[in-house]
């Protein structure tokens, strides 16, 4: 059963919305350091990097 699921969210969580997900994430945790300053932000913003980056095609990394 998690299986099933597990692919349908891999399948609707294109690189489109992670780019999506991971910017707002990154811009929530900036704004989330400014209005509340914590320790905690770091752990948003981490996630929001990788979810941005990971969103990019292989073949721009590939090209030097």
């Amino acid at each position: 059963m998690a299986g099933k699921k597990l692919d349908a969210f891999h399948e609707w969580f294109i690189p489109k919305r992670r780019r999506r997900t991971g910017g707002t994430l990154y811009i929530a945790s900036i704004a989330g350091q400014f209005f509340y300053p914590s320790d905690y932000w770091v752990t948003v913003m981490a996630s929001g990097i990788i979810f941005f980056l990971s969103a990019w095609p292989s073949f721009v990394h590939d090209k030097r």
